[in-house]
């Protein structure tokens, strides 16, 4: 009996060395359940973390891409953009000559006026000389008078072509002063003005004048009276028309739906000239407009009366 119980006790020494085995083994097994699962964790974040990368590579890659389109379409924006106001400063240029050949015909007629009314002086003066001589000296009555040839050499010649502007023009446009105005002038439109002077407008370029929100069709008004000088289409610009107030001012009104006035035609201020439009692609229907100076842009906020 002895014997038996040193055989069972040496028997529940083993089986309980066998139940701590199996017992770790579960605990090892249970760990390495729960490293695989976490280490499975792992990958799929990874592989979370690796598919973000790409599409963040992706997306940097088509930002790249739209923003190489961006930049060459801005340049091309911005080339357009350079080309059409090189159109429109060509027209005021050559309103410019115009005028400036206009004024200068004008002075020169008047100086050629001035001394064919001397010559007239003189000659009336050498007449009446020669007729006390002939009270005198009767018989010098048949000698013919002399003509005085500087008389026919100041003669005015005829000219070859006619100006952009008469004389009538120039006086007419001397005598409504645009100047005085300053800061009373009535608004083209009423609208929201959506862009000023001075804004950038694209790079470098910035706006030469007012872009003003207006409805469809709805009047634009002459800022002043004055001579429309240009009345047509112009790329870029639209349906364009320029306005000459005289003391070097003008006033351009741009894409416009209708014109209502001929390039040579009067206007008085608050005339309707034309009507909103979106002519030359512009989105919105709206008015551009400027105000130049000796063919130069100046800012149209300090012109206009507020509102």
């Amino acid at each position: 009996m002895r014997y038996n119980e040193y055989l069972f006790a040496a028997r529940r020494e083993k089986m309980q060395v066998y139940v701590d085995t199996i017992k770790r083994l579960s605990d090892i097994e249970q760990q390495t359940i729960a490293t695989i699962a976490e280490l499975q964790d792992i990958q799929k974040n990874m592989e979370a973390e690796q598919a973000q990368l790409v599409l963040q590579q992706q997306q940097r890659q088509q930002m790249a891409l739209e923003a190489d389109a961006a930049l060459q379409s801005k340049g091309d924006a911005l080339t357009t953009i350079e080309r059409e106001r090189a159109g429109l400063q060509k027209v005021i240029d050559q309103i410019e000559k115009q005028r400036a050949l206009a004024k200068a015909q004008e002075e020169k007629r008047q100086q050629e006026e001035a001394a064919r009314q001397q010559a007239e002086a003189l000659r009336q003066k050498k007449e009446q000389e020669r007729l006390a001589g002939l009270e005198t000296h009767p018989e010098k009555a048949i000698q013919k008078p002399v003509t005085d040839e500087r008389e026919q050499a100041i003669k005015p010649r005829e000219k070859s072509s006619t100006p952009a502007y008469s004389a009538e023009d120039l006086k007419r446009l001397q005598s409504t002063s645009f100047t005085q105005r300053k800061g009373n002038l009535m608004w083209p439109v009423q609208g929201k003005v959506i862009n000023s002077f001075g804004q950038q407008r694209q790079g470098s370029v910035t706006w030469d004048g007012l872009r003003i929100q207006a409805q469809s069709g709805s009047d634009v008004r002459a800022i002043h009276g004055g001579r429309v000088m240009y009345a047509d289409s112009l790329p870029g610009q639209g349906l364009l028309l320029v306005l000459d107030h005289g003391d070097g001012f003008m006033s351009l009104y741009a894409h416009n739906d209708a014109l209502l006035h001929e390039s040579g035609e009067w206007v008085q201020p608050g005339d309707a000239i034309a009507r909103v439009g979106n002519s030359g692609g512009e989105k919105e229907p709206g008015l551009y407009f400027e105000i130049r100076q000796n063919g130069e842009p100046v800012n149209p906020l300090p012109w206009l009366a507020k509102r």
